[in-house]
């Protein structure tokens, strides 16, 4: 289309009057002119074209006045009228010895142009109709009612050539618009069509105008497809005002199929003080052939209704009909939660979708807001709508979230859903597009979430039903920082197995979501039977000093690379103390594949020379049914004036069969200046990656933490050798001898029983025992025995070994001590001393019994 047609078209449709006389079907009300339109809709009496006398052209052939349409552009009038011949006659009547002119009653003519459509249309075949439109154009002042519509027959014995056979009159008194929900047959493109204008809305879309939304229906009665035919509607006052109307839809362009009905439904903007009590709507059509706009129909339109008074209650269903007649959906709020964050709630709404009919439908991008009681509007942002189709009868349930401030959030909230937003203009596409609510729900009384810990909150999926519960919330020390860990149990409480959506998780401190926060679930399986339970973890780091007031922990379902929040619970104030453990008591940790129970045998301070080593064992149950790897565990010895010291920790490294109980040690270097008597254990379940981590020294974090009590093993040394233990080993000393040699050796001899507790799975055993002879004079002799190496297991064992230093020349008696330790990473505890004689070298010494 050229720039010519175009700006014909743009000046056609925005300026002027339009009037229409026309035929169709069903009753008329009167509307003689736009000046008098809202009076004379009144009127009982219906005078239409079907009341003007036919011409006749012979006794069996007539031509009729069926269709009358008027376009006021600037300074003019564009005329289309259509001529229907009869011919009733046993032969074709020629189109060619017959012709039509338009006079106004002072005797001013007007020519007319057949339109090129019906160029090629030249008899009418005996016992048949045919139709032909003219247009013209005339003042625009110029009345219809001072207009003759001239039937011409060529006569050559005439000086002008011309018979006037008749002429059309059209009073001021006849129907001039389609009356509202009435059908009016329309050709377009020579296609007969019957179109009915079905209803209009107003609602606002700023706060000075209205959006004005019209449906009109077309049904193709041809047996030609009608494919975008380049028609255009106007939408005109009483007061003569006209507005362009542009189809709701992306694509301006549309076809009909022989026999297939659909509603269209157009849109403009009015502002709010114009009334549309007798406005019509006009159909109008770009030609190409005449470089204008031709006038189809005008239809009067249905009393209009305001969309505020079609606002969706809650728990109310909203039909809303999909683009280009593709379906409906229906939509619903299903309920609404809300959690206070710093200065602002935060919502989130359960809204449902529903296919109505009985094919696959494409749920368009509906761009969604909330307007509050004061009318402020606030957008919100979903990825739920993308590439979403709905199945028949399938249900798909979207969370829309949005946060208000306290002041903006108070009274009525109202959720509104817009139609999609529009893709970039093309440059040589000039329709004005809009974005107008298709739905407009009143949210329900929001559901609080505060202080969510502890509590079980109901979250709906597409297959069923889970509860939620915030089931622990830690602070635990890590490094130079710490942790922070949230743990939240689903629980399936519907009567089907359900499958999991792919879950991201987020922690908000004080409203500031936390966007490297880790999700770890407990389980490889995304099935959950009837009342099954699995536990998600949310994990992030936070700095040590910095103080927590509030805490949200939000779960989003993964969609493509998009994510769409499920839920979000709230905790505001002190977080709650980890589980505390007395003595002798056992702590379960309920990993799914990894379970175990927890309890401190025994904690044992080596002392040193700046700092004390402290250092825990504890003993580890596998609580599986199957062999499994033991969690890998993190430790951090606490003070009382809360001082941290994190463990190394030392673990099996191979699965544990059911019910076996492995040995796991911890410890520290801790300052002498701390007191280490009343110190506890905290201890947690190591994470790397996106679940319980393998590795101790590769852990990015712990949770599922417990503190544990602690009391140190402060027993005195043993006064003998006879009986000594060191874990794993039990030994029993039958006979220790320090033989003198006479010159500057001792020949040692220790005969001894060893057993070892085979019940429970050690670790690399780092301890080493010392036999430690201190000689009269004092000085000190250390034999250092490496336990799984030097000390061989079994009864009836010997260690020999020879100590030589000048210190023994010449010494043929005398007295020794004999002390034992337990050396672990470079320091001691001394675990037994007993004074003994030399066996003299002229001699024979035995063990003090």
């Amino acid at each position: 289309m050229n720039r010519r047609v175009k700006q014909i078209l743009i000046i056609s449709t925005m300026l002027g009057l339009t009037q229409t006389v026309c035929m169709y079907e069903g009753d008329y009300v009167q509307a003689a002119s736009s000046s008098e339109a809202t009076k004379l809709i009144k009127l009982t009496t219906v005078k239409s074209l079907n009341n003007v006398p036919s011409v006749k052209l012979s006794n069996k052939s007539s031509v009729k006045l069926t269709d009358l349409n008027v376009l006021t552009q600037d300074e003019s009038k564009l005329i289309t009228y259509t001529l229907t011949y009869t011919n009733n006659e046993k032969r074709s009547l020629q189109l060619v010895d017959y012709w039509t002119k338009v006079r106004s009653k002072g005797g001013t003519v007007y020519s007319s142009k057949l339109l090129t459509q019906d160029a090629e249309k030249k008899s009418v075949a005996a016992g048949s109709t045919l139709s032909v439109t003219y247009v013209t154009t005339v003042g625009k002042n110029v009345q219809l009612s001072n207009l003759n519509f001239q039937i011409i027959k060529w006569d050559f014995n005439k000086a002008n050539y011309e018979s006037i056979l008749g002429k059309f009159n059209v009073p001021a008194s006849y129907t001039l618009a389609t009356p509202a929900n009435t059908v009016k047959k329309v050709r377009v493109n020579d296609i007969p069509i019957k179109i009915k204008v079905q209803n209009v809305q107003l609602f606002p879309s700023s706060e000075t105008k209205n959006y004005a939304s019209i449906n009109i229906n077309m049904h193709n009665v041809g047996y030609k497809e009608l494919n975008n035919p380049g028609v255009k509607w106007i939408l005109r006052t009483a007061g003569g005002s006209s507005y362009p109307l542009n189809l709701n839809a992306n694509d301006s362009a549309y076809s009909l199929d022989p026999q297939e009905t659909k509603t269209f439904s157009y849109i403009t903007t009015i502002p709010q003080k114009v009334k549309l009590e007798g406005a019509e709507v006009i159909m109008v059509q770009e030609n190409e052939a005449e470089k204008s706009v031709i006038p189809l129909a005008t239809f009067q339109i249905p009393r209009s209704t305001s969309i505020k008074g079609t606002e969706t209650a809650p728990g109310k269903e909203l039909t809303i009909p999909l683009e280009k007649n593709s379906g409906s959906v229906i939509a619903r709020v299903e309920d609404v939660t809300v959690s206070q964050t710093h200065g602002s709630n935060y919502y989130t709404v359960s809204f449902k979708l529903r296919n109505k009919g009985s094919k696959e439908v494409s749920v368009p991008q509906y761009n969604f807001s909330v307007q509050n009681e004061k009318g402020n509007d606030y957008p919100l942002v979903t990825k739920a709508l993308d590439n979403l189709k709905l199945k028949p009868d399938e249900e798909r349930l979207i969370r829309l979230t949005f946060n208000l401030p306290y002041d903006e959030a108070e009274g009525k909230i109202k959720l509104i859903m817009n139609t999609p937003k529009l893709e970039e203009e093309n440059p040589e596409n000039k329709e004005i597009k809009f974005v107008y609510p298709v739905g407009i729900f009143v949210l329900p009384e929001a559901k609080s979430m505060q202080q969510s810990v502890g509590t079980e909150n109901i979250l709906e999926l597409e297959n069923g039903k889970l509860g939620v519960t915030w089931s622990s919330l830690q602070r635990l020390p890590w490094d130079n920082a710490d942790v922070l860990s949230a743990k939240v149990t689903l629980r399936n409480i519907s009567t089907n197995t359900i499958k999991l959506p792919e879950l991201k998780g987020m922690l908000s401190i004080d409203s500031a979501d936390i966007p490297d926060t880790q999700l770890m679930i407990s389980q490889n399986s995304a099935l959950l039977g009837p009342g099954m339970s699995i536990d998600i973890h949310l994990l992030t780091s936070v700095p040590s000093n910095l103080d927590v007031v509030q805490l949200q922990v939000a779960l989003s379902e993964m969609i493509g690379e998009n994510s769409s929040e499920l839920i979000r619970l709230t905790h505001i104030g002190e977080l709650p103390e980890v589980p505390h453990i007395e003595l002798d008591s056992s702590y379960a940790l309920n990993t799914p594949g990894k379970k175990i129970e927890m309890k401190v045998d025994r904690t044992l301070i080596y002392p040193g020379a700046s700092s004390d080593l402290v250092y825990t064992e504890i003993l580890v149950k596998n609580v599986e049914d199957r062999q499994a790897v033991l969690a890998n565990l993190t430790g951090y010895y606490e003070s009382r004036n809360g001082d941290y010291y994190k463990t190394t920790v030392k673990q099996i490294d191979y699965p544990a069969g059911p019910g076996d109980v492995a040995l796991v040690t911890m410890w520290a270097k801790i300052p002498k200046k701390t007191v280490v008597s009343d110190m506890s254990l905290l201890i947690g379940e190591t994470v790397t990656g996106e679940s319980a981590g393998q590795e101790a020294t590769a852990g990015s974090g712990y949770l599922n933490a417990a503190s544990f009590e602690l009391k140190p093993n402060q027993e005195p040394a043993l006064t003998s050798m006879k009986n000594i233990t060191i874990n794993p080993y039990a030994i029993q000393t039958r006979e220790f001898k320090a033989s003198l040699s006479g010159g500057s050796s001792v020949n040692i001899s220790w005969n001894y029983d060893v057993s070892r507790n085979s019940e429970i799975h050690l670790p690399e055993n780092e301890h080493k025992l010392i036999m430690q002879l201190i000689e009269p004079t004092g000085k000190v002799f250390d034999k250092e025995i490496v336990l799984d190496k030097d000390l061989k297991e079994g009864n009836n064992q010997t260690m020999n070994w020879t100590l030589d230093d000048v210190v023994f020349d010449e010494m043929i008696s005398g007295s020794y001590t004999i002390a034992i330790y337990d050396e672990f990473q470079g320091q001691r505890i001394k675990l037994a001393t007993e004074t003994m004689g030399f066996v003299p070298a002229i001699g024979r010494g035995s063990l003090n019994e």
